[in-house]
């Protein structure tokens, strides 16, 4: 193998080396929050509330098996594990760049369809109110609008000391509706998600690349031994 080969042979197994390790410790992160499942009355209840610590360690394993398959077929340069490896990050890469143009053009929508969500969920609250207490105490709000929502009285999730099981008039005045916390979180974080998934599918195409050339250097390495 030529000095290109070798180089672009390591370039991808320590690129790929960094991801293992990102991917064991997205595994062992999720897993210390799966561990602190709380007991809920039912699957569905258990589902939403770790909804986030489950999705951390889908993906953990999914990187860790993605970027393993890399480091196997670049340092041992095998041609079928490298040709697999290409695969899936060009299928990755195109399903990042659909995700991005999704987003780009339906920015607005998006933002509407999460204003529905919320709406759904402060509709539901009386019936099942983990939801909303888990909205108001993840973005620091209180009630759809505003905390007058509540009438006189405010749940816990509304502030951060709550007395006998409720919050005072003076902790949660000057808090948002939550309606307007999702679509200033959504405004704030639309941009980076594009420009951040932009950056990520430059890096998947390269590894794309590397990853078919190493393969198809391979390949010719082993015909030239079979003559």
């Amino acid at each position: 193998m030529d000095c290109g080969g070798v180089l672009v042979k390591y370039v991808l197994f320590i690129f790929n080396i960094l991801f293992v390790i990102c991917g064991i410790l997205l595994i062992i992160f999720g897993s210390l929050m799966v561990s602190e499942i709380k007991d809920f009355s039912s699957v569905d209840q258990t589902f939403t509330a770790n909804s986030v610590a489950i999705i951390i360690l889908v993906l953990g394993c999914l990187i860790f098996l993605v970027s393993f398959i890399g480091c196997c077929g670049a340092i041992r340069e095998n041609a079928f594990a490298l040709t697999t490896y290409s695969i899936i990050m060009l299928g990755l890469f195109l399903c990042q760049i659909s995700l991005i143009i999704y987003v780009w053009i339906n920015h607005v929508q998006i933002r509407q369809s999460l204003d529905q969500m919320v709406q759904t969920i402060w509709d539901q609250r009386k019936s099942d109110g983990l939801l909303m207490d888990t909205l108001q105490k993840s973005l620091k709000c209180c009630g759809l609008f505003k905390f007058s929502d509540y009438g006189s009285v405010y749940p816990a999730s509304c502030c951060d000391s709550p007395t006998n099981g409720s919050c005072s008039l003076t902790s949660v005045m000057f808090k948002p509706g939550c309606k307007s916390a999702v679509d200033s979180l959504w405004d704030t974080n639309a941009n980076i998600i594009k420009y951040a998934g932009l950056g990520v599918t430059a890096v998947e195409l390269v590894a794309f690349i590397f990853a078919c050339c190493l393969a198809n250097q391979t390949r010719n390495n082993e015909r030239r031994q079979n003559f």
